[in-house]
């Protein structure tokens, strides 16, 4: 199990206080992302906590070759992680108050939009409003572009 604990949510708590040996119950799988529709070039756009995705994209074959490119707060602790679960191509862009980070996560999808590529946007609320702006203002359709946030600063009960 993969687990990434930011802030103090109740997600992360859990986490958290997880040990070795204890007993999890879990519910799902749910479908909260449908990814019906896309097609390669396939770049998946996040954070640390969509790593599972990235690795479970791996099973799909509309996501054959997929590019990661993540915002992270820590890039060489999130670079090992991503070559320990086997994630191909990825870009990691260390996050930066006041997410100036984000200006150099748009000039790499801009140009991966280029290709005709599909993106899928999780993460942070407001880091997928931004890079959602900066290719809609690029030419990207909707249609080319899912969206699952998975958290917001200050919020509770996402994904």
């Amino acid at each position: 199990m993969l687990t990434f604990a930011h802030g103090d949510g109740p997600g992360s708590r859990w986490a958290r206080e997880l040990s070795e040996g204890d007993t999890c119950r879990f519910f799902g799988p749910r479908r909260s992302l449908d990814l019906s529709g896309l097609e390669s070039p396939m770049v998946l756009f996040g954070d640390e906590t969509s790593f599972g995705l990235a690795a479970a994209l791996r099973a799909c074959p509309q996501a054959d070759g997929a590019v990661h490119v993540f915002e992270a707060s820590n890039v060489a602790e999130s670079r090992q992680v991503a070559e320990a679960i086997g994630l191909g191509q990825t870009t990691l862009i260390e996050r930066i108050t006041g997410d100036a980070h984000l200006a150099t996560a748009e000039a790499e999808l801009s140009r991966l939009a280029a290709s005709g590529a599909h993106f899928v946007l999780t993460g942070k609320a407001s880091s997928i409003q931004h890079v959602s702006r900066a290719l809609k203002a690029v030419g990207v359709v909707s249609s080319r572009v899912k969206t699952k946030a998975y958290w917001a600063q200050g919020k509770i009960g996402l994904d």
